[in-house]
């Protein structure tokens, strides 16, 4: 084997020219998809951090209960099986937020729109604010002052309003009063509406005196993991710890629920069930996983055209590499015919051509790896001033490159078995050539 690969290594290297071109074709063609790949796995880890940040955790826990009167309220109250549930999984739990949130109307003169509005402790997520891409504005007075108010460019625009005025703020509170409060306007950042995330900012102590709650209390819990290969696992373990008896039996017969946005799932049927009420506080837990299946399903059609270009490119890299072989064979009909004289078998000629195949196609794969990292790190170090609604898919204004250990193997061997494809015929022909012809021919 060693012999055969030391003859193969030798016969590349007499024909440097010709072993540079297919090398590099099939380098092009291993970079333009570790690039492709690389920039897209870098993209969703970027929209997952984004997301992450504004919506607070990684994975989020809402509380609902029903009232005396009969209405039902979202409100996480002390739990002792929560406090458990915590303790026991706190190795896993980076951070945690707490956050308020309601769907008011934003009131500015004679107009007036719906949006959803959070209420959150902005001393306490840094996170949130440097993900926040602002338009107008500025975010330096979140967290010294509670009566402001952070909105979607969008919803400026339908209002009409500029910074520094004042918004009205009109909703129920959680025991259905109508209330009605003002929030100065701070700044207007990016919408992420195409990607399910649009949100207004204010202090949870202002939301929550609007709502009839207390400055410390709080309606969704978010965490953020240390892990996110393991979120769905730990996503799973609340869920199943936080339900009652009741919801157990229940649970058999519901449809599984998806979501769009944290603390509002939104159930795909139009089925209209009746609701019992309940006794205590039931929990709903969602992770990021279940917010980013929109994304990662878009990004997973990038990456299929991305594998269609490089079979594409592979095609016509095998078509040369056959048409290549072939003049080789005819090329080296007489040492051919020498080494089958002199006792080498059908099968170690065939192994030689082969083995030549298998060498260039991890010498174009190793060229291709190394230019595909070298472009990356030259595009991720460069910090771009794009338009804000492209930083959403950039970390800090840089452009992130990630791809995973088996997809650089999946492509490797993707290009190895088209190597061996496309030499096998003429490495067979050479094989099964006569030594006696062999010998006589005058090539």
């Amino acid at each position: 084997m060693f012999l055969t690969m030391k003859v193969a290594f030798r016969n590349i290297s007499r024909q440097k020219k010709r072993s540079f071109l297919l090398a590099g074709a099939i380098a092009f063609g291993m970079m333009v998809i570790t690039l492709m790949n690389a920039l897209t796995g870098g993209a969703v880890i970027n929209i997952r951090d984004n997301f992450s940040h504004a919506l607070g955790g990684h994975v989020f826990i809402t509380g609902r209960e029903w009232t005396e009167a009969g209405q039902m309220i979202m409100k996480i109250r002390p739990d002792a099986n929560l406090d458990r549930l915590l303790e026991e999984n706190a190795r896993q739990i980076e951070a945690f937020t707490r956050r308020s949130q309601a769907m008011p109307s934003l009131i500015f003169g004679s107009q007036q729109t719906m949006h959803l509005l959070y209420g959150v402790d902005f001393s306490e997520e840094d996170r949130l604010i440097d993900s926040l891409v602002v338009v107008e504005g500025s975010l330096a007075e979140l967290g010294k002052r509670d009566d402001i108010i952070v909105l979607p460019e969008p919803v400026a625009e339908r209002l009409g309003v500029e910074v520094g005025e004042t918004v009205l703020i009109r909703l129920e509170t959680l025991t259905g009063q109508q209330n009605v409060g003002e929030a100065r306007v701070a700044a207007f950042i990016k919408d992420q509406e195409e990607l399910g995330l649009s949100a207004a900012y204010t202090s949870r102590a202002n939301l929550n005196s609007l709502l009839g709650m207390e400055p410390h209390e709080y309606q969704i819990l978010n965490m953020f993991v240390t892990d996110l290969d393991l979120v769905d696992q730990f996503a799973r373990t609340f869920r199943e710890g936080l339900l009652s008896p009741e919801e157990a039996e229940e649970a058999e017969d519901e449809p599984e629920v998806t979501v769009t946005v944290a603390g509002m799932p939104i159930d795909p049927g139009t089925r209209t069930q009746e609701v019992t009420p309940w006794e205590g506080t039931r929990y709903q837990v969602m992770n990021i996983n279940q917010i980013m299946e929109a994304v990662e399903l878009v990004v997973g059609v990038l990456n299929r055209v991305g594998l269609v270009i490089f079979l594409i490119l592979l095609v016509v890299t095998m078509v040369g590499i056959t048409n290549t072989f072939r003049m080789i064979m005819i090329e080296r009909t007489k040492e051919i015919g020498t080494m089958r004289a002199f006792g080498m078998q059908q099968k170690q000629v065939k192994r030689i051509f082969l083995w030549e195949a298998v060498l260039l196609g991890l010498l174009g794969c190793l060229g291709g790896l190394v230019i595909a990292g070298v472009i990356a790190l030259a595009v991720g170090s460069v910090s771009l001033n794009t338009d804000p609604s492209l930083q959403f898919f950039l970390n800090n204004g840089r452009i992130t490159f990630s791809l995973p250990l088996q997809d650089v193997a999946v492509n490797v061997a993707l290009v190895i078995l088209t190597s061996l494809l496309a030499a096998y015929w003429p490495a067979r022909a050479a094989a099964k050539m006569s030594p006696m012809k062999a010998l006589s021919s005058h090539t």
